[in-house]
């Protein structure tokens, strides 16, 4: 056989073999395949039943587990309550019966004092049910209190003072919520609702002496006398105290049986002879009855048993701050009774005028500013700091006291001070004309309205009320409201009677205003006193004496405006042109606002002759004051004597638009005109100027001399008679006149 064809032979039996063998590991592979498909159905039809004998044992589980659990809320009704309000709360349940759930756990005579009445979770969650619960008037009384006790501990008082009262409505002689009602008017700081609760508990418990006791200070807080009733009934039955006696010695002080007092604080003191208190009650006492040494005695001996009574403190810094040489030690007890918190608004300011009286005023004043840190709330002491800047003049400190006032301070005080501020403000820019001082009136009207709507029995509001009407001429509101404010002020102060002076003064009464000053002088002579004598003087003609008031009123108060202004308008009127000069150059440096003050140094000056700086002040009261027709009538005056009469005729015509009443306007435009040879025109306004004020001599001399010199011998002749009028003794006006005459007989 030739290669060819046994090569064929051997490519096709190795072909053959090896289908063979494919077609072999095929069969075997689907065999496999088919085994495991069977496999599969078995494991899955196991699995199957597997996890439905799990599911069975699962809700056995399930089941078993419910009725675990219901056991434990059957064992422990917090969890049962706990449970249930997390239903509630989802809206799976009844609220009402949730939270009732949950506060049977408080005890039943649990009160505001028990604590804490619920473990955090659970109270919390009462008090979400309580949120979201609108109506729970079906809650039983022991409840609704139960509730409100979880309501007051989080700090929703009114919520459980409703509560509260749905309880006692239920049940009025339960001691335990009357006890919780009591607790709750002490919270909202509300003495009367907690004098109604106490007595209802009195009326259960007539003789606790604890509830007796209560009672009794609570009046004496309220200042009702049946305080000593309690006390009385304590002594009855052989319970009193010491401390009662010393309650009951308080109690007859505040009704002014002082000598009573005494008697019961010694009785105490002879019993326990220890008691601190008792020894700085009993110096009060004698420090309000002037017995000065024995109330300095008193607290000594407080004081040696307790360094830390500040208040006896305060009481030997009063006695010993009015003791001749004995200043230093007042100093240092006010220091202590500060320190200690003691004596109020008055020891505070008492230290400071004690460190101002040592020569330490730096001292001083950082003492009220440290004072003041201390207690930024007090609006008391706010006010009273801020008025005593307001007394040195310190005025942009005064308002920076108010303006720095915290948010939660109110105090009519405050309001006052504002108002005394805006009436200092209008008294140091008034420029002569009163149209600049009427927006600081309104203000000041409104701070005192402001005091008065927080308290209607502040006598000094109504008295910078009064005085604010006054001065915007309301004569019959300012009577009307000074009358309020003299029936509350203290009779000692003279404030009202000097603005009732004043008021009288304003209508021309210069009797009545007198018996007012003289009033208000038996409670010394101040500065107010001197003033108004000042003013009545003046306005009765007798500029001596007003002088002399004036000088007064400031050498006591070197700061008073008014009383510094008037006497400048004296020393013009009686031509003390230096002395008004330097009174007005004084109150500028006090007020270099007070635009009046710089009308009277020009006038001063024009009175001097030193006319350019009159003409400066003047020029600048006009830029500021367009409308004030005095020193625009004087500014020209000044451009006349300064040889600028170009520059003096448009001052005059507009002085006479704003006020064509305005005498020397027509005076001073009428020598104006004659200045300018307009003699006609001069007449004219020399006319006009006399028929303003028939008084004017020197107008009826220029209207006399112009028809003299023109020879019109029957004007000039009735003119000169009206100077006679005015003047009879004018020997120019007489000699005049007779040449009229003369030269009419020889027409």
């Amino acid at each position: 056989m030739d290669p060819i064809s046994v090569s064929m032979g051997l490519g096709l039996f190795a072909a053959g073999s090896g289908l063979g063998w494919w077609l072999s590991r095929t069969e075997k592979a689907l065999d496999g395949l088919g085994d495991g498909m069977i496999l599969l159905q078995e494991t899955q039809a196991s699995s199957a039943a597997l996890t439905g004998k799990r599911l069975d044992g699962l809700e056995s589980s399930i089941t078993r587990l419910v009725a675990g659990l219901d056991g434990v809320r059957a064992a422990y009704p917090d969890l049962d309550g706990t449970i249930l309000a997390h239903e509630a709360l989802k809206g799976e349940g009844g609220s009402l019966s949730a939270l009732e759930t949950l506060v049977s756990a408080i005890p039943l005579d649990a009160d505001h004092e028990t604590t804490p009445l619920l473990d955090s979770g659970p109270a919390r969650l009462a008090i979400n049910l309580l949120e979201a619960i609108d109506d729970v008037s079906t809650l039983s009384a022991v409840d609704a209190r139960k509730v409100a006790l979880l309501a007051l501990e989080s700090g929703r008082t009114t919520r459980a003072h409703d509560l509260l009262l749905q309880s006692y409505s239920a049940v009025p002689g339960d001691d335990v919520t009357l006890k919780v009602l009591e607790h709750t008017a002490i919270l909202s700081n509300d003495s009367h609702s907690r004098r109604h609760w106490l007595e209802a508990r009195l009326t259960i418990n007539p003789d606790d002496p604890d509830l007796l006791r209560a009672h009794a200070h609570l009046l004496a807080t309220l200042g009702d006398e049946d305080a000593e009733r309690d006390v009385k009934r304590l002594e009855a039955l052989g319970l009193d105290t010491a401390a009662d006696r010393s309650l009951l010695s308080g109690l007859r002080q505040r009704a002014g049986a002082r000598n009573e007092a005494l008697e019961a604080l010694d009785s105490a003191l002879e019993e326990d002879p220890t008691r601190s208190d008792d020894w700085c009650s009993r110096g009060e006492i004698l420090f309000a009855m002037e017995e000065m040494g024995k109330a300095l005695e008193s607290v000594d001996k407080c004081l040696e048993l307790d360094r830390q009574n500040g208040i006896a403190w305060a009481i030997r810094s009063k006695v010993l701050s009015e003791s001749p040489g004995r200043s230093s030690e007042a100093l240092k007890a006010a220091i202590h009774a500060v320190a200690l918190d003691a004596g109020g608004t008055e020891l505070i300011m008492l230290k400071s005028d004690l460190l101002e009286a040592a020569g330490d005023d730096v001292k001083s004043d950082l003492a009220l500013e440290k004072s003041l840190e201390s207690h930024a709330s007090d609006g008391h002491l706010r006010a009273a700091i801020a008025s005593r800047k307001l007394l040195q003049g310190r005025h942009t400190e005064a308002w920076d006291i108010l303006h720095s006032t915290p948010d939660d301070c109110d105090h009519p005080e405050l309001h006052v001070i504002e108002g005394r501020l805006h009436l200092a403000k209008a008294d140091r820019s008034r420029d002569g004309t009163g149209v600049t001082d009427i927006a600081l009136l309104a203000d000041a009207a409104a701070s005192f309205e402001s005091a008065l709507e927080m308290d209607r029995e502040s006598g000094i509001a109504w008295l910078g009320l009064a005085r604010v009407y006054r001065l915007t001429k309301q004569i019959d509101k300012a009577d009307e409201t000074l009358t309020r404010a003299r029936r509350l002020l203290p009779e000692e102060d003279p404030s009202a009677a000097a603005e009732a002076a004043l008021l009288c003064l304003d209508q021309d009464d210069l009797e009545a205003a007198s018996q007012h000053i003289d009033a208000a002088s038996i409670r010394g002579e101040g500065a107010v006193v001197s003033y108004v004598r000042g003013n009545i003087a003046a306005r009765q003609g007798h500029l001596g004496t007003a002088l002399s008031h004036f000088n007064d009123a400031i050498n006591t108060d070197p700061i008073h405006v008014r009383a510094r202004l008037n006497r400048t308008s004296i020393h013009m009127a009686l031509e003390n042109a230096r002395e008004a000069l330097d009174d007005s150059n004084t109150l500028l440096e006090l007020a270099p606002d007070l635009k009046l003050a710089r009308l009277r140094r020009a006038e001063a000056n024009m009175m001097l002759s030193v006319w350019t700086e009159a003409r400066d002040d003047l020029e600048l009261i006009v830029a500021d004051a367009p409308h004030h027709h005095h020193a625009l009538t004087q500014l020209a005056a000044c451009y006349m004597a300064l040889e600028r009469p170009e520059k003096a005729e448009s001052p005059l015509n507009e002085a006479l638009r704003l006020a064509p009443e305005h005498t020397d306007a027509w005076h001073q435009r009428g020598l104006l005109y004659l200045d300018w040879g307009r003699e006609e025109a001069a007449l004219t306004d020399f006319e006009a100027a006399v028929r303003c004020d028939g008084d004017h001599i020197d107008a009826r001399l220029h209207i006399a001399a112009i028809h003299h010199e023109a020879d019109r011998h029957v004007e000039a002749a009735a003119a000169w008679r009206g100077v006679l009028s005015i003047d009879p003794d004018n020997a120019v006006a007489r000699r005049r006149h007779d040449e009229c005459e003369s030269a009419m007989t020889t027409m």
